[in-house]
């Protein structure tokens, strides 16, 4: 009884304290819950360096914990609300896991798939030159890549020679023979992008001292004069377009190999000199003792492929550049320059080069002068067709030279027509040729008629570049009297002072020549030329 009685005071005292306390109540466990509304602004920048930065937010969270998802047993990045956190990914696809933490211990979370990817490489483009015999320069180029993998298809097992972007990979083959070059190109992204040419690699051409004898000049092209660290690249300084124009005075310096092995050097009256010579980098009078006044001869060895000039102030193409390094002053002129070199197969072209010091190469291509073909004794090819006249070049259906033709045209099959080395032109007509009615002939063979008749002094100018023959020289013509650019002539004395041909040479003996007689007309007079 008493345990019962003491339970019954102990259960009443409970009873009173709590309706004492009635107006305080403990919030401490009410509206308990996990972070809500969890997200996040993602930015995934586009330059190709994979950086991905995001900003979480949520309701009711203390700090975030960031799983980026590309290493197992991750360590999570710890973030406070309103931050952000960044990170840099390889290309791939991850999952980034984002876990809100509340003031309670509660979490949510958001997973959110991201997909980085990196612009691949495009427009890749190689130049491969055949350096000196069996050695070979690759230089690519491509967008946005970093890196080149360049095969050079000597060993189907070999290993690739890996440059960055700007530079050239060489390679030197063991035999002559044709090979696949391949060139991977690659960027921050996974796809790569191929190139492939195939090479031929001969065997040097074998020269002789008499195989440089002539006039040699530098190629007027882009390319053909410059200086870089490897054969085959002039990446440091290259002659280009403009630089052809502004150094047209040294474009045409001559450089003679005589037939005794005599050097010598043609300047004219300007070349291009530089600050070490006293000028200002522009044309200018030679310098002495790099003028051409001074003896010189050359020696060749052909197993070394090596030319040897011997002569204080003999030089080819660079007056600066000796064996021993780049002059600073004329006087410190050496007496002697070993250049490495090989002609092509037609030794009409010579590459050589000059290394100056360790790892400076100056390169050149020289081209040898040769007299156009266009020079000596020409006449109208005894064949059908070798003269005619018709709607288009190729078509000559409204009029052409027959098999009767042939033997009727006799006096003009064998007239001819001379282009002199120096530019002279003449017509040697004989005592008949063909006139015709506008001359005050019958169509027939008869004496030529002025000027029309080889008495004319004249000249001719050859642009191999636009296929053009000027004859200068009133009278003067070839084949067709009549035959002029503005139309036909309707009397002698309406000869003009000029007429341009369009000339093709089918082969160093045969000449194809076309007039349009009056521009835009659609008549097109056509012969065919052999060389006597």
């Amino acid at each position: 009884m008493k345990i019962i009685k003491n339970l019954v005071i102990c259960f009443l005292s409970i009873i009173a304290i709590s309706a004492c306390t009635d107006d305080e109540v403990s919030y401490a466990f009410k509206d308990v819950s996990a972070p809500s509304n969890v997200t996040a602004a993602f930015d995934i920048s586009n330059d190709d360096t994979g950086t991905v930065t995001l900003t979480p937010t949520a309701e009711g969270v203390t700090s975030f914990q960031v799983y980026f998802g590309d290493i197992e047993d991750e360590t999570p990045a710890a973030i406070a609300p309103g931050e952000e956190a960044s990170h840099v990914y390889e290309e791939g696809d991850y999952i980034i896991r984002i876990v809100a933490l509340s003031a309670s211990g509660l979490t949510s979370e958001l997973n959110k798939s991201i997909s980085i990817s990196f612009t691949p490489p495009s427009n890749l483009a190689a130049e491969i030159t055949v350096a000196n015999t069996y050695e070979v320069s690759v230089t690519p180029t491509a967008d946005n890549a970093t890196v080149f993998d360049v095969y050079f298809g000597a060993d189907a097992a070999e290993e690739p020679i890996t440059i960055m972007a700007g530079e050239v990979a060489t390679y030197t083959y063991a035999t002559a023979g044709d090979y696949t070059i391949r060139v991977v190109a690659k960027g921050a992204s996974v796809t790569t992008i191929e190139y492939e040419e195939t090479v031929s690699i001969t065997e040097p051409v074998s020269a002789t001292l008499e195989d440089f004898i002539g006039t040699w000049v530098l190629a007027s092209e882009a390319g053909s004069f410059g200086v870089g660290p490897a054969i085959g690249d002039v990446s440091w300084f290259s002659l280009d377009a403009q630089g052809i124009e502004d150094r047209a005075c040294f474009i045409d310096d001559e450089y003679v190999f005589g037939s005794g092995g005599t050097f010598n050097t043609l300047l004219g009256s300007e070349t291009w000199i530089e600050a070490w010579q006293g000028g200002t980098d522009s044309c200018g009078a030679p310098v002495a003792p790099h003028d051409g006044s001074g003896s010189a001869s050359y020696s060749y060895d052909d197993a070394t492929s090596t030319l040897t000039l011997t002569g204080t102030g003999a030089f080819i193409a660079l007056a600066k550049g000796t064996n021993n390094g780049e002059l600073s002053s004329p006087a410190d002129a050496p007496n002697s320059i070993t250049y490495n070199v090989s002609l092509s197969e037609d030794k009409n072209t010579m590459n050589m080069y000059l290394e100056t010091s360790a790892g400076v190469f100056w390169q050149f291509k020289l081209v040898k002068k040769v007299a156009a073909p266009i020079v000596g004794t020409w006449r109208l090819a005894s064949e059908a067709g070798s003269y005619g006249v018709g709607p288009a070049i190729g078509d000559v259906s409204w009029f052409s030279l027959d098999d009767q033709g042939i033997i009727d045209h006799a006096c003009l099959i064998d007239d001819a027509y001379i282009f002199g080395a120096d530019d002279s032109y003449s017509v040697d007509l004989g005592t008949e040729t063909w006139t015709e009615g506008w001359q005050g002939g019958s169509d027939s063979c008869a004496a030529p008629v002025a000027p029309h008749d080889g008495s004319a002094a004249a000249t001719y100018v050859y642009d191999e570049s636009a296929g053009t023959i000027t004859i200068s020289g009133i009278g003067a013509y070839i084949t067709l009297a009549k035959g002029t650019n503005t139309g036909e002539l309707a009397a002698s004395g309406d000869a003009p002072s000029s007429i341009v041909y369009n000339a093709t040479f089918i082969d160093n003996n045969t000449m194809s020549v076309v007039i349009e007689t009056g521009t835009g007309s659609g008549v097109f007079w056509q012969f065919k030329l052999v060389k006597d």
